[in-house]
């Protein structure tokens, strides 16, 4: 559902008012690859692999983009239905699928303004990027919070065909972090709470973790999908059974696309 500059909706009328207007549907198509700062994985089983300690990039066919633009009337964002989904594994591919207006509406091209219209692409989910609900696996994170947007990407609209002007970059909105928690008092015991809270200044995400995380990590590993900040103060609070565990440092920083690998020995 959307538009930006070019892209208007405009209302479907009809004399019979018994009769509901026809859902405008559109194919779409455009080449997509991964941006230099991509951070995570994925291949065709969609999953977030290691390699050592790197983090490959590719697409896998079974994600879904999503797409988003604005109303040219009162600028205000909304999202088509449907979604397109890449051809083929890889680094570089193929976006194409069907993407649909609610009944009543449809796209009009304002030939006045004399450029492409320009959307958002965005997956792995549609809507405000949200990042609770985390289990602490890398798939848990492929699946559900290693969101990647393309900006401003142009495409032509004609006869029902959505098609790219150019190749659309993606790029990553969150650090995905590996923590390995550890009992300060000696250093080497790991820790495997069942809750971990993540405050960094204002904002904080939590996390309810499973026993079959360590089963699949590693015992005290836990991976977080975290938006990007820089030189904050972190707090990093665990439960463990019927104690509470707490790390703190100040001046942290995470960039979005980057991933890290940190031990934390905390305090009970």
């Amino acid at each position: 559902m959307l538009l930006l500059a070019g892209l208007a909706l405009t209302a479907c009328s009809s004399d019979d008012s018994n009769t509901e207007p026809v859902r405008r549907t559109y194919t779409m198509t455009i080449d997509a690859t991964k941006g230099a700062n991509e951070a995570s994985v994925r291949g065709d089983t969609r999953a977030l692999t290691l390699d050592g300690s790197i983090l490959n990039a590719s697409w896998a066919t079974s994600e879904h983009v999503y797409v988003q633009g604005k109303l040219l009337s009162d600028e205000s964002l909304f999202w088509f239905e449907g979604s397109i989904q890449p051809q083929y594994a890889g680094t570089t591919t193929k976006l194409n699928g069907t993407i649909s207006l609610p009944s009543g509406w449809t796209i009009s091209i304002d030939e006045a303004i004399g450029k492409p219209h320009k959307l958002t692409l965005q997956f792995p989910r549609s809507g405000a990027r949200d990042y609770t609900g985390q289990i602490g696996t890398l798939a848990d994170i492929a699946a559900k919070y290693d969101y990647a947007i393309a900006e401003d990407v142009e495409v032509e609209v004609k006869e029902g065909q959505v098609r790219g002007v150019a190749s659309a970059t993606f790029v990553n909105q969150q650090a995905i972090v590996r923590f390995t928690l550890l009992d300060k008092a000696d250093g080497t015991t790991l820790l495997n709470p069942t809750a971990l809270t993540i405050q960094y200044g204002g904002e904080s995400l939590s996390l309810t973790i499973p026993a079959d995380t360590y089963t699949t990590n590693g015992a005290g590993v836990i991976y977080v999908a975290i938006p990007g900040f820089s030189g904050k103060e972190v707090t990093l609070t665990a439960k463990v059974g019927d104690d509470t565990y707490t790390f703190t440092k100040s001046g942290i920083t995470f960039e979005n696309g980057e991933y890290y690998e940190i031990n934390v020995k905390m305090k009970e």
